[in-house]
């Protein structure tokens, strides 16, 4: 039909005046339309979506007629569900989204311009996990469920007199702090800009975000922001960068980070981390979907270097942390803090006094037997070898984590140690080390620790082996030779509970047990724990001391409620017959241990008094039992007044009636079902008695556990 047609038909006249005045009315609609009547369906929407109550108190209106169209709430207010402290979770004096509306009908959300006035939001996390901010909808299920949120492109970010404030008792956070952003490109601006302050764990905490101007945003283009932050003594700086601007489920982080104690991160992250010498850490980030990829990660923990590939797998009820690492040179001074020494221990030994106020959770007092004797008032913490620093219990059942290290070599103090590894695996509170192995330059210790925190008092076990450890390369540099040597066999096998290593010990119940099949003894070392007066002194001031064979070792203790008690301690050499008894009290560190040699041949001048170790572990103290050798020398003094002096002597002989004791012997007479049997004290005057070689149960069962 010809043009004229449609423009002269009535019909056709009429249908685009109708349309014409349709628009019309809308547009006028539109315009003069009281928005405000659209805010409770607004506010429903907002509840429905978020899960959380909302209101609008103030003015609601939108500009339609643009190619930006816009909408300005006033007086925006979201509550926080019923449990948490604070009412409102977020509220905003004013309001204002614009969205592009040519890039919307392209299929892309951009937002040319979003600005809050003054608002205002409030965070919480109580001690079960509940978060205000885990939006869900009416049913209560999140919306995010493990997915990362997309925020669409902003082009222009404006908050006025913002405040926050996050109270994570998971965390132990407590932020209250101010939000600004501006965009003012310009000479003298980074363009966008986003400041925090505030504290965290009560100490400052600052952070600053800087961008490029976000009127230039491309969403098919990255964007990089630069972010320094500050908290206490942690720092942290860190370039980001959005291949699609801002799809939080895929962007790159290359950051550095230091501080005192890499625990502390914690409070940023919520990864339970072990606590550490001064830290310096870097790596590239790379997120996607719920995996965070830390390619490049090393730096240094105290002296000791670290690098590796890790991984943060965020998608499932708790982050779990995937490992391999490695070192070039470990240094065991900073293993110190995560056994729960102070960082910053004197001179940087392992002795150093327990950290006070460590301690994130404070376990119950460890069940005693009432059979054991009460211990007595154990020193102060500068005077104990085993830290009380409490396992923070609570972050360990916050994550996961599979470990595996390996450290090329190992400097440690008055150690031969070459090599140390491990696989760390920690799930659902129960914390694995298998295997774990410490490789000396002769002879290795490996074995298996087990803590589970499941309960409110951690449950530790530790089984250990020593796997032909040479005793000759424990010699000081100073001396001339070592004072043993022979090859030492052992196993550890400890039980107990509590949230330090301190409380560990305290109960422990179990096994420690060591044996020398055979070997090498100083001299002198062998004859001094007989008091012979002139073949030891005489070997100590001599310039070229003499060895003698070790035929067989043994030293066996039984762990009850944090006692050790002494089964069988004996050490047979080619002269002396070396026996022992005591205790050593774990809950207090104290010592109770007697050493008796009986020379196997003549000995004039022989002291009848057994070596004694007091004091504790850190502090122990050698000396000699008076009580006997004042009797002693009562009996010479008599002697020599009745008789004549010559006669003195007799007290100081004796007739070396010990006998030769035989590892392989000691061995082949033991079952191997054999049990320690649970021996009574003996009488003070039997430790000074050579074991008879015919009573081998207790030698033989330890040295068969030993040999297994």
């Amino acid at each position: 039909m010809p043009r004229e047609y449609f423009a002269t038909h009535p019909k056709t006249r009429w249908t685009g005046l109708a349309l014409a005045a349709f628009v019309v009315i809308v547009a006028l609609f539109l315009t003069l339309f009281d928005w405000n009547h659209f805010k409770p369906t607004l506010a429903r929407l907002i509840s429905e979506k978020t899960g959380r109550p909302a209101t609008i108190e103030g003015n609601l209106s939108v500009h339609v007629f643009s190619w930006e169209p816009s909408a300005e709430v006033d007086g925006l207010t979201m509550n926080n569900p019923p449990w948490a402290e604070r009412d409102v979770m977020f509220h905003a004096d004013r309001l204002i989204v614009s969205v592009s509306l040519g890039r919307l009908l392209r299929g892309q959300l951009v937002l040319p311009r979003i600005e809050v006035v003054r608002p205002s939001l409030d965070l919480e996390r109580d001690s079960n996990g509940r978060a205000s901010w885990d939006l869900g909808n009416a049913s209560g299920k999140p919306l995010s469920a493990g997915k990362p949120a997309k925020i669409p492109a902003i082009r222009r970010l404006l908050i006025e007199n913002g405040r926050v404030r996050v109270a994570d008792r998971i965390r132990k956070l407590m932020l209250d702090g101010t939000l600004s952003a501006s965009d003012e490109a310009g000479k003298d601006s980074a363009g966008f800009t986003l400041k925090c302050s505030g504290s965290l764990n009560d100490k400052p905490f600052r952070a600053q975000i800087h961008g490029g101007p976000l009127i230039n945003l491309d969403p098919d283009h990255p964007y990089d922001l630069e972010a320094h932050l500050t908290a206490s003594d942690i720092t942290v700086d860190a370039d980001a960068s959005f291949p699609k601007p801002f799809d939080l489920a895929a962007y790159r982080v290359k950051f550095s980070v230091s501080g005192g104690d890499l625990a502390d991160v914690y409070y940023l992250t919520g990864l339970a981390l072990p606590n550490t010498p001064p830290y310096q850490l870097s790596a590239s980030v790379q997120h996607t979907g719920t995996v965070f990829h830390l390619a490049g990660f090393k730096g240094k923990l105290g002296s000791s270097d670290i690098e590796g590939d890790v991984q943060v797998q965020t998608g499932a009820s708790k982050p779990k942390l995937v490992a391999k690492l490695r070192s070039d040179s470990l240094n065991m001074v900073d293993l110190a803090p995560t056994l729960g020494h102070p960082a910053s221990s004197p001179e940087g030994s392992l002795n150093g006094p327990a950290p006070s106020g460590a301690a994130a959770t404070k376990a119950p007092a460890p069940h005693r037997s009432s059979k054991a004797p009460p211990p007595t008032k154990p020193p102060p913490p500068s005077d104990r070898l085993f830290p009380d620093a409490d396992l923070q219990v609570d972050r360990v059942r916050g994550m996961d984590a599979d470990v595996i290290y390996h450290a090329n070599s190992v400097v440690a103090p008055k150690l031969p140690m070459k090599e140390l590894s491990f696989h760390l695996q920690l799930h659902d509170g129960l914390l694995r080390l298998e295997p774990l192995s410490f490789a000396l330059d002769a002879g290795k210790f490996s074995g298996r620790v087990a803590i589970d925190a499941r309960k409110d008092v951690p449950q530790t076990s530790i089984d250990m082996g020593i796997d032909n450890v040479n005793l000759a390369q424990f010699k000081s540099a100073s001396a001339p030779q070592p004072p043993l040597a022979g090859s030492l066999v052992g196993r550890f096998d400890i039980h107990g509970s509590g949230s330090s290593v301190h409380k560990l010990a305290s109960t422990a119940d179990g096994s420690i047990g060591v044996a020398v099949p055979h070997g090498q003894m100083n001299n002198a070392l062998a004859e001094l724990t007989g008091i012979n007066v002139l073949k030891g002194l005489g070997l100590l001031l001599s310039d070229k001391e003499k060895d003698t064979q070790i035929r067989c070792g043994i030293v066996d203790f039984q762990a009850r409620n944090g006692v050790l008690d002494s089964k069988s301690v004996f050490i047979d050499t080619t002269n002396v017959l070396i026996t022992g008894r005591g205790n050593i009290d774990l809950r207090n560190e104290g010592l109770d241990l007697s050493l008796q040699g009986d020379p196997k041949k003549l000995r004039i001048l022989r002291l009848r008094s057994p070596i004694t170790l007091r004091g504790t572990l850190l502090h122990p103290a050698v000396g000699v039992k008076v009580d006997k050798l004042l009797a002693q020398a009562g009996i010479a003094a008599a002697l020599g007044t009745l008789l004549t002096p010559a006669a003195a002597a007799l007290a100081l002989i004796d007739p070396g009636l010990a006998k030769n004791k035989d590892c392989s012997a000691v061995l082949a007479a033991a079952p191997d079902d054999a049990a320690a049997p649970d021996d009574a004290a003996a009488p003070d005057d039997a430790a000074r008695q050579p074991p008879d070689t015919g009573d081998t149960a207790a030698p033989a069962t330890a040295a068969r556990r030993l040999a297994r």
